[in-house]
């Protein structure tokens, strides 16, 4: 399951919202009131869901960004306080090629009694806007410059937590970090002070179940070189020490089942799959050493016959003249030929 349901997704809202001004050029950030009610909302709200593929964390003991974040549930009268708080405390380890901009603390209503709350870092862009005036008449346009804004762009959000308290202590996080999208910056980590929930090297494993579970509900409609050995490819690529990325899953899924068409039935199994697998939102490097694919191999012809081999004994496959192929197989000696004594279906 997911950080937030589907239901909660669409309930998104923003309560309350405040931002500080933080830097590598400043000592200290430069604090600011509470903006409410909430302005723009729908905006904002628009930025947290386009970052709600993340990495998901925990709380470690003793972290004051928890502390800080239940003061806020406790007290509704500690929102600026203790938003300044955490500003502080961000500027204090933020690394020195940090970007001037902003640390948005976001209270958010998710439809439950208890709120989620959002810590973003928003870069300001310098934008030049044109402005025209009304009329036929040919014009000059006026330009001005801006340094403090907020655009749409994804890249502007350079680091983003989503924190559910637990009831009593601790809670979970999903955090974009885009200076670092398989983990988070040393820096962001310390601030939060949390640790990963899964390791990539679970995660690993996972995705190459979920990949195996696709190819077996799709195998037949795959091109007919990726049906003979499509579970061979899967291990075969994911070895290769791929970065998953759940926002880019072309190059991967290409490399394991071709070009397939946007509309493709695989690409609905395949998400489904990655969210039953837990694997549908985090991004991680898979670990080649965590994806070790069996020795043991079948080879089946058209007529049935079945080999069964270690990858260090694989028969050697020779193409004939009259379009069959031959299939040798060097032994140190026949261990058995004798008549099949299984009744039942041809043993897979």
């Amino acid at each position: 399951m997911g950080f937030l349901s589907d239901e909660e997704k669409d309930a998104l809202q923003i309560r309350r919202m405040i931002f500080h001004v933080v830097g590598k050029t400043l000592e200290d950030p430069i604090l600011l009131a509470e903006i409410t009610p909430p302005q723009h909302a729908d905006f904002f709200v628009d930025r947290v869901r386009s970052a709600l593929r993340g990495n998901l964390f925990e709380f470690r003991p003793r972290s004051d960004a928890e502390r800080m974040l239940r003061e806020i549930k406790g007290n509704a009268d500690a929102f600026a306080e203790q938003s300044q708080g955490l500003a502080q405390a961000f500027q204090d380890q933020h690394s020195k090629v940090t970007s001037v901009g902003v640390f948005f603390v976001f209270e958010l209503g998710v439809g439950g009694a208890d709120p989620i709350y959002a810590l973003i870092k928003y870069d300001n862009e310098d934008v030049v806007r044109y402005i025209l005036r009304n009329g036929d008449e040919p014009q000059a346009p006026r330009l001005e410059r801006f340094q403090e804004t907020f655009v749409r762009k994804p890249e502007a959000m350079q680091k983003i937590a989503l924190v559910r308290l637990d009831a009593e202590t601790g809670g979970h996080l999903m955090v974009r970090d885009r200076s670092n999208t398989a983990h988070i910056s040393d820096y962001f980590e310390r601030f939060l002070k949390v640790r990963r929930v899964n390791s990539p090297d679970e995660m690993s494993g996972k995705l190459v179940e979920a990949f195996k579970a696709t190819f077996k509900e799709h195998k037949g409609g795959l091109p007919e070189e990726i049906q003979r050995s499509g579970v061979n490819r899967i291990y075969e690529v994911m070895r290769q020490g791929h970065r998953f990325d759940p926002e880019d899953l072309e190059p991967i899924l290409t490399a394991i089942f071709g070009q397939v068409a946007e509309d493709a039935p695989l690409r609905r199994t395949l998400t489904r799959n990655l969210k039953q697998h837990g694997v549908s939102e985090e991004t991680f490097d898979i670990n080649p050493d965590r994806v070790q694919k069996p020795r043991r191999r079948r080879l089946e012809t058209d007529e049935g016959t079945q080999i069964l081999y270690d990858e260090d004994h694989a028969p050697s496959v020779r193409p004939r003249p009259d379009g069959r192929k031959e299939i040798v197989i060097v032994t140190t000696g026949v261990k058995s030929d004798d008549v099949d004594s299984d009744t039942g279906t041809r043993r897979r």
